[in-house]
């Protein structure tokens, strides 16, 4: 395929300074054969008209022909005369049977200029005097074979310097073209390989070239990361439903040999099974939020985030094991949509929820800097340093275990994160192991 690309590409420059040079060849002839030709025909006719007063003085004299052929020779012997006088002819230079009017036409556009089929070109003039008049033709052979001679220059000239030019454009093309056919090849290299590490080098020049190798390997860098998110996404997914599946097989196992003699075992088994159809629902809710957020464009509105945040608390207030303070601006407007604005705050305040056993959950919203800020802080396990810039990775837990316990499936966070950026927004987190923990959501604020 490159070979192919590479003729093809060779093959389009080369034609087009074929192409190029030779309609610039065609102008530049056809303005120098003009030009040549215009002073030629300027010049000859000056002659003639010179010449013109001399056979005028000849017709004054007594002795016509002999006082015709002494003007004429020796430099004018070519030129044909007919003096006539009463329609006779007194004298007369030039073979009349190798002029026949019958062979004679008008050159088109050119007064003066006839062509003869069996001589050429000629110029012709009619000068009168008294009751007589003098025919002159002048054959332009000399000059026709000089412009032929320039004509021929020129051609010769081109076709040399058309061959000459294209083999140089060729070989100079084809060097200018090899690091974009090496990228063509490695490109080709890559095309239907497994191993996304694989890159394409870089030439140091042209800059052209060089910015399209490394934006193809950003591409490609962003791709690997892309196929890494996603084969890690599956893993993750596969392993947080194998362990509800299992734990659901084992429990209709115990239903199966005890449930009908033990109502112990069945209410536990049940119980168990419950639990894990809400888990596998909620994993499975999550896992869905996600796919909708990557393939979902975010509709924006004015919303009062004061609003959604209040009613957030107020759904949480009802059944938290921990006490919700809050501390809000009233009339808080952000660009945004709605619903996703509220799974965040939900996200982050059931994330609080969830690690802490004893103190309190604290939210604010206010407005500073030209910013939204909304935090909400507990007093729960909190994060060691070195994993808070994992706590966004999908499936990713602080504590396992205690997910488990309570239903966390390493997801919100995630999700919370890719909808805080759809809004142009961010999230900072602020943790102590043991102490609590402190989750700012920045958000583009507008004006009322």
């Amino acid at each position: 395929m490159s070979k192919h690309r590479s003729q093809s590409l060779l093959k389009q420059f080369t034609s087009w300074y074929v192409w190029q040079f030779i309609i610039s060849l065609i102008i530049i002839g056809i303005v120098v054969l003009s030009a040549i030709g215009f002073f030629l025909l300027e010049a000859t006719q000056d002659e003639i008209e010179a010449m013109e007063e001399k056979l005028l003085k000849v017709t004054e004299e007594s002795g016509v022909q002999q006082s015709l052929e002494e003007v004429l020779y020796p430099d004018n012997t070519d030129y044909y005369v007919e003096i006539l006088q009463h329609g006779e002819i007194l004298a007369q230079v030039g073979d009349e049977e190798e002029l026949d009017p019958k062979d004679e036409m008008n050159v088109p556009w050119l007064d003066h200029y006839i062509w003869n089929k069996e001589e050429g070109l000629f110029y012709k003039s009619d000068i009168t005097f008294g009751d007589g008049v003098i025919h002159i033709k002048v054959p332009l052979e000399e000059e026709l074979e000089f412009l032929q001679l320039i004509f021929t220059i020129l051609l010769v000239t081109g076709l040399v310097s058309i061959l000459l030019g294209s083999i140089l454009i060729y070989q100079f093309t084809k060097k200018r073209l090899h690091p974009l056919l090496n990228i063509t090849d490695e490109v080709n290299g890559i095309e239907g390989s497994s191993d996304l590490q694989k890159r394409i080098s870089e030439p140091s020049n042209p800059k052209e070239l060089k910015e399209l190798a490394s934006t193809f390997n950003q591409l490609l860098q962003q791709l690997e990361e892309q196929f890494e998110r996603e084969k890690s996404f599956v893993s993750n997914a596969s392993h947080e439903l194998r362990t509800p599946l299992t734990s659901f097989r084992g429990h209709l196992n115990l239903i199966k040999r005890w449930g009908k003699y033990d109502p112990d075992v069945l209410e536990t088994s049940i119980q168990a099974l419950d639990d894990e159809s809400k888990r596998m629902k909620h994993i499975l809710e999550q896992m869905l939020t996600i796919a909708r957020n990557e393939h979902m464009e975010t509709t924006l509105e004015k919303v009062d985030l004061t609003e959604i945040v209040q009613g957030v608390i107020a759904q949480f207030e009802a059944r938290s094991h921990v006490p919700i303070s809050a501390n809000f601006e009233q009339n808080v407007l952000v660009s945004g949509d709605r619903e996703q604005l509220r799974q965040v705050a939900v996200i982050i305040v059931e994330n609080a929820e969830r690690y802490t056993t004893e103190g309190k959950i604290t939210v604010r919203l206010r407005e500073a800097e030209n910013k939204v800020i909304l935090s909400i802080s507990d007093t729960g396990i909190g994060i060691r340093r070195e994993e808070i810039p994992k706590i966004f990775s999908r499936f990713y837990r602080v504590d396992k275990n205690r997910s488990r316990e309570t239903g966390g499936t390493g997801l919100g966070l995630s999700i919370a994160k890719e909808i805080v950026e759809n809004h142009q927004g961010k999230i900072e987190v602020e943790s102590e192991e043991a102490v609590g923990s402190t989750f700012t959501v920045l958000l583009p604020v507008i004006s009322g």
